[in-house]
């Protein structure tokens, strides 16, 4: 009975809680974001290190809400052998706390996932789905740094194969309002 009641209060106060102090005038306009880091790669029950790197454009509409395109390369080695995939997604970004010089947010999106190298001769394509969780630190007025739990799945398919692509890291970014 607790768990109903106190998500309820939660939700209730989330606007209160995402209330923006300040000047949040500067956090509306064009948005965008370059960001890495390190991830854990699945393909297919195979696993590995490897590294990740995304791109973000779009547009702020206020400081609660952002929707943007976004592109990202994950890659690492399976086996000795190197492989990478690219995704592009549509995201919505949903800032939960506003302050001057912090933020919480989270993000999900939906797009495609493609990859050379399932099988040498096609690329390989199919849905992917992405999310984030992470915060960002003002370092100007329109600047701020974003280190960001994220998460990517793709299920790639080309010539009767298909392949599961996931990636769970963490990556840092900065990002433009």
């Amino acid at each position: 009975m607790r768990t109903p009641v106190l998500c309820a209060c939660l939700l209730a106060a989330a606007p209160a809680l995402a209330a923006p102090d300040g000047d949040a005038s500067s956090l509306q306009g064009i948005y965008g974001a370059l960001g890495g880091g390190g991830a854990r790669l699945v393909l297919s029950g195979d696993n590995s290190f490897g590294y990740d790197a995304e791109a973000r454009l779009g547009y702020s509409f206020s400081p609660m809400l952002q929707l943007y395109l976004s592109a990202a390369l994950d890659g690492g080695s399976f086996s000795g052998s190197s492989f990478k995939a690219y995704q592009l997604d549509a995201f919505v970004q949903y800032h939960f706390l506003v302050r001057p010089a912090f933020m919480v947010y989270a993000r999900g999106g939906a797009g495609v996932g493609l990859s050379g190298d399932v099988f040498s001769t096609a690329t390989a394509a199919g849905f992917a789905f992405a999310a984030g969780l992470g915060t960002e630190f003002r370092l100007a007025p329109n600047v701020f740094v974003a280190p960001e739990l994220i998460y990517r799945n793709a299920q790639l398919s080309t010539s009767g194969i298909d392949q599961r692509f996931q990636v769970v890291g963490l990556q840092l970014a900065f990002v433009y309002y």
